[in-house]
């Protein structure tokens, strides 16, 4: 294994689902010699599709890393999923490596799936490029995929190697490099004015003579890639394994290693500024970060680093930036192929595993003891489908809620909570598919099988008018009895400003130590409402006389008279149910708005504003939180899997009063099914 920062290529592969990337990663496998046969997702056979999930559903659905040997570099290649609902690998992939290959096939389209995570790895500050892959399929058309390529990222994608045919005529790739084929040299011209727009002294040779010498193609090429003047695009045909050696000798010529990358941004324990600056050197102070968790239950936890300063070696340990605590290591591995290798010492660039270290998780920075830093972490889409989670089985509440933890450490978008209002336990995900796919490994890795609905809207019940309560409680029941009279001043406070008591008894109508318990009692009602369960909020109670008897009166007394004196008041006042409303931007391709915008009129929402950029139409909107529980759906379904949207608490509002009549009617069977 190669053990030098210079010699190191960390890609991503990313793009949308039968873009080709796990066909790519098997074809890899096969021509570096990692693996002795060809391996193949549909059968099963695949180096990368381990997981029950992945070869049940044959589809990728959490990030794999492999290291191929070419020509002395360490090539470490990340196959990431590319279903739109599970983005969190692919996404946190891109904060540890140099490069990134989007995989479009050219018998499809260029899907918005793809186009997002494109852009994504140009907001990591990584060098980009594409592979076209299926060149040889049914209605392969190579020239329509470029013209989309440049149309939507721009005139920097140029060919690097192109098909010499499409579809069951094609046979092989010509290099524009080596001057093959009959488009080479227009090819050529074009790479040759992209590179020179990444220097200015270059641009202006370039100008004079109107070429590029070889050497300064060769030398700026690289900068060119990292400067974004270049988006390489290669032509492979995994399958039949043509054009992956020229992928590879590509990668390992012109891509940037971490030494070439440059130093990446941190910030200082306890910071919020990344002022710091890790350089990818092998000498400096030991720096690395997680980027992958996988918590098996016969293996225990694993995590994937990536070390971006120093080296590493096991003995060593290292110190977790989060929690500030000593870490021993048992052993370092690093993945040949699809296996893993134990090794002594890692560098600077490397990707390696680390096992039953169970302080740290997914995110975490670990540096050398005494030099803490923190490395900054991709901003995961927030859930938009959550469900409400039970066991089946009586007594599997603790094993539900442990197993849960433990899935959602390996996936940062997969999200585990108690919900402080109805008490539930919620669930929550990109999308049904995600909470579908995770509650299937809870149930086939540690056994517990679920029942689950959507979670319980947590609405709220206030006033609209002031008011006033009365109740005089009196129980003999032979012995002592309970005694208490309690008279409020209810009123309606604005919107967010919450529940205020006062105390105005004067004259000792209602002895001192008894006016908390007045206060208890309001709060008891506060919690569960009156017209459908929901906390009542906003709203002020001045409790101003009552009566109380030197024998019988007690704390629970006034806690009973405090609590149905509001009751009585509340009644009087007008209530209404309040619903929380979103805040949801929607991203659409262009060509599905109206039916989008329709659709949202169907849902209650109002539109705040929509924008338009390449293409892409950005539409805000305010939103019932009702209404967004299955929208993660229906928006898949009007916009053919493309359409994406983010959510976020803005406000509460009034419910509609047919909404409030509904759910006002319903609350009886809920208290008898309670019962």
């Amino acid at each position: 294994m190669v053990h030098r920062s210079q010699d190191i290529r960390n890609i991503a592969l990313i793009g949308s689902s039968s873009s080709g990337k796990t066909a790519l990663v098997d074809a890899l496998a096969y021509v570096t010699q990692a693996s002795t046969r060809h391996g193949n997702s549909l059968d099963g056979s695949s180096v990368s599709d381990t997981q029950p999930e992945e070869k049940e559903r044959k589809q990728t659905l959490t990030s794999h890393l492999f290291g191929f040997d070419w020509e002395g570099a360490t090539l470490n290649v990340i196959d990431t999923p590319g279903h739109t609902d599970f983005p969190g690998d692919a996404l946190a992939t891109l904060d540890v490596v140099e490069a990134a290959l989007l995989c479009v096939s050219a018998t499809g389209r260029l899907t918005f799936h793809g186009r997002r995570l494109f852009s994504a790895a140009a907001t990591a500050g990584i060098g980009r490029a594409v592979v076209v892959t299926h060149p040889d399929g049914d209605n392969a058309h190579f020239d329509d995929v470029l013209r989309t390529l440049n149309e939507v990222f721009g005139d920097t994608v140029v060919p690097v190697t192109y098909p010499d045919a499409d579809g069951p005529s094609f046979g092989a790739v010509h290099d524009v490099l080596s001057g093959e084929g009959p488009m080479a040299g227009a090819f050529r011209a074009t790479l040759e004015e992209r590179v020179a727009e990444a220097d200015d002294e270059i641009l202006a040779r370039y100008l004079e003579t109107g070429h590029l010498s070889s050497d300064d193609f060769h030398k700026y090429l690289p900068i060119a890639i990292a400067k974004e003047k270049v988006t390489p695009l290669f032509t492979v045909c995994p399958p039949r394994e043509i054009g992956l050696k020229k992928l590879c000798a590509f990668i390992r010529q012109y891509f940037p290693s971490p030494q070439s990358f440059g130093a990446r941004s941190a910030a200082k324990v306890g910071g919020d500024v990344s002022d710091q600056r890790v350089e990818p050197t092998e000498d400096g102070p030991f720096v690395a970060k997680v980027f992958k968790t996988i918590v098996d239950p016969y293996v225990g936890r694993l995590s994937y680093l990536r070390c971006f300063r120093g080296r590493l070696r096991a003995e060593n340990g290292f110190l977790n930036a989060r929690s500030q605590l000593h870490d021993k290591v048992g052993g370092l591995q690093m993945r040949v192929g699809a296996e893993t290798k134990t090794v002594d010492e890692v560098v600077a660039g490397d990707m390696f595993v680390v096992a039953k270290v169970e302080d740290i998780a997914f995110g975490d920075t670990v540096t050398a003891d005494g030099r803490p830093v923190v490395m900054p972490t991709f901003a995961f889409p927030a859930p938009t489908f959550a469900l409400a989670v039970n066991p089946a089985a009586r007594g599997d509440e603790q094993k539900i809620a442990h197993g849960l933890e433990k899935l959602a450490a390996e996936d940062p978008t997969f999200h585990v909570s108690r919900d402080a209002h109805t008490g539930e336990l919620v669930v929550a995900g990109t999308s049904p598919l995600h909470l579908e796919v995770q509650l299937q490994r809870l149930e086939s890795r540690y056994g517990i099988h679920t029942t689950s609905h959507l979670p319980a809207i947590p609405y709220q019940e206030t006033i609209t008018i002031p008011g006033e309560g009365h109740h005089r409680h009196k129980k003999q029941s032979g012995g002592r009895g309970q005694f208490a009279e309690v008279h409020l001043h209810v009123r309606p406070t604005a919107r967010g400003a919450g529940f205020r008591f006062v105390d105005k008894v004067v004259g000792g109508a209602i002895p001192r130590q008894f006016i908390p318990e007045v206060e208890k009692g309001v709060r008891h009602f506060l919690e569960r409402g009156a017209l459908a369960g929901a906390r009542v909020v906003d709203v002020e109670v001045e409790v101003y006389d009552g009566k109380f008897h030197d024998v019988d009166s007690d704390q629970l007394s006034f806690q009973i008279a405090g609590e149905r004196a509001f009751a009585d008041a509340f009644a009087k006042c007008r209530p209404i149910l309040l619903e929380p409303i979103m805040d949801v931007e929607i991203q659409v391709p262009e060509r599905f708005t109206g039916d989008v915008t329709s659709n949202l009129s169907t849902h209650r929402g109002r539109m705040t504003g929509m924008d338009s950029v390449r293409g892409v139409q950005v539409i805000a909107a305010h939103v019932p939180m009702k209404e967004m529980q299955g929208y993660a759906t229906q928006l898949r379904s009007i916009t053919a899997g493309e359409g994406t949207f983010t959510m976020r608490p803005a406000h509460y509002e009034q419910v509609p009063a047919n909404v409030q009549q509904e759910l006002v009617a319903r609350r009886p069977a809920e208290l008898a099914h309670q019962a």
